[in-house]
């Protein structure tokens, strides 16, 4: 019995995949970079509308990121983060995620612990090739400098 399809990656109540990490994008670390750059100079109509101020969150080091689309089971990914806020994230994915999804994100805190953060898919948006930028809002605040130190964020407005 098929739940879900995410562009090519099919799970089922049977299939083990729904346990696997699975990576859409599978970028280098020259590919990545080459997206960063591209979203620095993206300046999307919704900026201005944004309720908190978004930190460049640009790791190489992936993190995880659990999806459950509405009729379907969840799945778990290798995302590349791009930026946080007090009230969500923006991740770059291989395939295209409906609003609405709900979300689990996976961050190391400062003191390097794994924590769990609920939230949901708020926009999808066609990048490139196949990378898709994903906005994800955070069921509740977080304090975003227990995730990033002084020195590792900055503000990034252009996100």
């Amino acid at each position: 019995m098929f739940i879900c399809t995410f562009s090519g990656y099919v799970v089922s109540k049977r299939s083990s995949i729904a346990d696997q990490l699975i990576d859409t994008l599978q970028l280098s670390p020259y590919q990545w970079r080459s997206l960063s750059k591209k979203l620095d100079q993206l300046s999307p109509d919704f900026c201005d509308k944004r309720r908190y101020e978004r930190i460049s969150y640009r790791k190489l080091a992936q993190i995880v990121v659990a999806i459950k689309p509405p009729e379907g089971e969840w799945a778990k990914f290798i995302v590349r983060s791009h930026n946080l806020s007090r009230g969500g994230i923006g991740f770059l994915h291989g395939c295209y995620l409906h609003p609405g999804c709900q979300c689990r994100i996976i961050l190391k805190n400062s003191q390097g612990q794994a924590v769990c953060i609920n939230g949901v898919v708020k926009r999808c948006e066609f990048l490139e090739a196949k990378a898709h930028d994903i906005g994800v809002e955070f069921d509740q605040e977080i304090n975003i400098n227990d995730y990033v130190s002084g020195e590792a964020g900055h503000t990034d407005a252009s996100l």
